[in-house]
């Protein structure tokens, strides 16, 4: 792939996936047998399907949920970006219930593309100032 490839990839996985929810676009975008690391429940998901289920449940809990690619970087098979999302908090989240307050998260992926498509990231997304933000975590 060539490095643009490889940096449209990103920005489709923000617009397309989580801006737009285009849970189809998914299967575009990953990898049949596709791993993601994270900080969140679970720490590690496998294949497209289990990655549906999380987009399903931040835009049940967010539905405006907008967010932009900030930077990216792309050598070889790898990809890096760095985003921020904003949402309001309308629905129930890892046992929070809904606040009606705008959130914001920042994050960096980190992805390893194969044949085209993302077949493994790494996230590193500020969950605890996010959680500290929906009042699940306090100050103390």
């Amino acid at each position: 792939m060539t490095t643009e490839e490889s940096e449209r990839l990103a920005r489709r996985m923000q617009e397309d996936v989580w801006n737009e929810g285009d849970l189809d676009a998914i299967d575009e975008l990953l990898a049949e047998d596709f791993v993601q690391h994270s900080p969140w429940e679970a720490s590690e998901l496998h294949g497209r399907g289990e990655f549906k289920r999380q987009v399903e449940e931040f835009h049940s809990a967010f539905p405006d949920l907008e967010g932009t690619v900030d930077e990216v970087i792309a050598d070889g098979d790898r990809v890096a970006n760095r985003f921020t999302m904003r949402a309001t908090h309308e629905g129930e989240f890892m046992g929070v219930e809904p606040t009606g307050e705008t959130v914001e998260l920042q994050g960096t992926i980190f992805a390893r593309v194969e044949d085209g498509k993302i077949a493994e990231r790494w996230v590193v997304d500020d969950v605890y100032g996010f959680l500290k933000q929906l009042g699940k975590i306090s100050e103390g």
